[in-house]
């Protein structure tokens, strides 16, 4: 077994540039700034033959670390952000 995994030469080079952990917050903070306005958020449920791929359109109403929440009028959905794809912000 190789013991030195997290000692120096080991899989992680001293120089290894790492992600920034501010980074994963830069999305959530700018879906923020957008509350209360209407999305389209594109989304694949890739187990799901019905939902297989799904736009779901309304007004920005909560963001969190995983997950938005989009209001129609009708419904209001929560949506997981690994399911995500991408977001359409209209003014």
């Amino acid at each position: 077994m190789n013991n030195n995994m997290y000692q120096p030469g080991g899989y992680i080079n001293q120089n290894s540039i790492l992600p920034n952990i501010n980074q994963n917050n830069y999305v959530e903070e700018y879906l923020k700034n957008n509350l209360g306005k209407k999305i389209e958020a594109h989304v694949s449920f890739c187990d799901s033959i019905e939902w297989r791929d799904s736009i779901f359109t309304g007004k920005l109403i909560s963001v969190g670390k995983d997950y938005l929440a989009i209001n129609n009028n009708q419904n209001t959905f929560i949506i997981w952000n690994i399911y995500l794809d991408y977001i359409v912000i209209k003014d």
